[in-house]
């Protein structure tokens, strides 16, 4: 536990120190947000190690707060399992809760892990007719797209409202038509898509028509992060109550 408190305090520590770098150097971290980590740092990272050094020191020190939050997990659970008939199940349940939350921080903490390094997200330009290769056999196309202008107020009148884009998704088995619009994307087998524009300073004037992006993501991390979260809420708020009666 001692261990595990310093580990935290350095990572803090490290975050705190990282969000300098983050602030001051905005153009090195922010392709980040649309790279996975050894890509960014093949590409951006090495040419500047004296900013990017605490990143490394931060993948150190998580993997070392998850080993020993593994080990304490793995000791705990040897020591409660001999004693559940003695313990009834109850007693037994509560006592081996906090090591069912850090377990649920361990998985996690590997869900933001594989999201960082083995995820996929891409931002392509999205015109009509023009097929997107995709990984995996993939591919993306829009066949059409549309957009919602505000009539009123006067002072947003001729701003864009909506946008929409009509995709035909296709992999080696199968060819979907869906659409897709901005803060409305389509989650499809595994994969996001998600609908992005482009206006310029002069479009409102000129009438051009906004440039749209389709932002293609695969994020393995997610769906055991959401659920690992939502139990780790759960056994939370069902351990204290429970704690007080024992």
């Amino acid at each position: 536990m001692r261990v595990n408190f310093w580990l935290i305090f350095a990572v803090s520590i490290n975050l705190a120190v990282g969000s300098y770098y983050v602030k001051w150097y905005p153009k090195l971290f922010s392709p980040l947000n649309h790279a996975l980590v050894q890509d960014w740092f093949a590409e951006f990272g090495k040419h500047q190690l004296g900013h990017v050094w605490w990143i490394a020191l931060l993948f150190i020190l998580a993997f070392l707060l998850g080993l020993t939050t593994f080990v304490c997990v793995i000791k705990r659970f040897n020591q409660l399992w001999p004693q559940r008939k003695q313990l009834g199940f109850r007693v037994f349940s509560v006592r081996l809760s906090p090591s069912l939350i850090h377990l649920c921080f361990l998985i996690i903490l590997a869900g933001h892990f594989s999201s960082l390094i083995i995820g996929y997200s891409q931002t392509f330009p999205l015109q009509l007719n023009q097929k997107i290769a995709l990984p995996e056999g993939r591919s993306v196309e829009a066949i059409d797209q549309r957009f919602e202008y505000y009539a009123a107020p006067e002072v947003i009148s001729g701003d864009i409202k909506q946008c929409t884009a009509v995709l035909k998704i296709q992999s080696q088995d199968t060819t979907e038509i869906r659409e897709v619009s901005v803060l409305h994307p389509i989650h499809w087998d595994g994969w996001s898509m998600h609908l992005d524009f482009f206006v310029k300073n002069d479009a409102k004037k000129t009438q051009a028509v906004p440039e749209l992006k389709l932002i293609v993501k695969k994020d393995p991390g997610v769906a055991p992060v959401i659920l690992c979260f939502a139990v780790l809420c759960l056994l939370m708020f069902w351990y204290f109550p429970q704690r007080k009666k024992t």
